[in-house]
């Protein structure tokens, strides 16, 4: 895939920024949006992404999935975080993992956040914009519960625009990987990633505290668990709430 870079300096959301250039002319697959400072970067919900300037990366990407039927939309979320802990695991010697639907952890702490929002035209995959944070070279957080960096993991620091060459490579693998190649070899290395699976952890689900242990996801991208009287449960997005053992996320 051939990436048009666009860089800018500041920026409410770059998730915003290639929406609204989206609207208004025709962009090819590949559009990257970049920015050396975001403000009000978007999460899922009502989540932000806390970003000091010049410290970290922040894009979004536009990709045109037309090869995906609309009910495979997950293996885009899929697609994408495998991106980041390819990426990622070239500086980390610790457990990088994915903490369902799509955040980056190294061990428990939180290093990438992630906005992945399709759209769909009838029977047709039209557009994925995939907006992405990732933590490099700051080290102090004023409200993130459980951050880390690539400098705090390290103790290092790093020249983002080197960190994006691999970033490229890392994106470019794993899509080609996705157009080419069967769904079942991305989804088993998502799930040999995916944060707590087949152990037991303490979880809010529905609004009540549960112990409970996370089986997969299904082609929906809805968390398969069960709880500990082995009854088996299916949640979409926000009705698991992880807990992480003292601080709820």
């Amino acid at each position: 895939m051939d990436f048009s870079v666009i860089r800018l300096d500041r920026i409410d959301s770059t998730q915003s920024y290639l929406f609204s250039l989206d609207s208004k002319e025709s962009l090819e697959e590949g559009t990257f949006v970049i920015s050396r400072s975001q403000y009000d970067g978007r999460g899922q919900g009502k989540n932000v992404w806390e970003c000091e300037d010049d410290k970290n990366i922040v894009f979004s990407l536009l990709l045109q999935p037309h090869f995906l039927h609309p009910s495979e939309q997950f293996a885009i979320t899929q697609c994408m975080s495998l991106s980041v802990v390819d990426f990622l695991a070239c500086y980390i010697e610790g457990d990088i993992w994915i903490k369902w639907p799509n955040d980056v952890y190294v061990g428990r702490e939180k290093i990438c956040g992630m906005l992945i929002q399709n759209r769909l035209m009838g029977d047709l995959f039209d557009k994925s914009f995939c907006g992405i944070g990732i933590n490099v070279n700051q080290r102090k957080f004023r409200f993130a519960p459980n951050p880390t960096s690539l400098a705090l993991q390290t103790d290092k620091e790093y020249d983002i625009d080197s960190l994006m060459d691999n970033l490229f490579k890392s994106i470019d693998n794993r899509y080609e990987q996705l157009r080419n190649n069967p769904k079942e070899a991305l989804q088993e290395d998502y799930l040999n990633h995916l944060l707590y699976r087949n152990v037991w952890a303490d979880y809010i689900y529905m609004g009540e505290r549960i112990k409970a242990m996370i089986l997969g996801v299904n082609g929906f991208g809805h968390l398969i668990f069960q709880d500990e009287s082995c009854k088996m449960h299916v949640a979409e997005l926000k009705e698991l709430v992880f807990t992480h053992s003292g601080f709820i996320e």
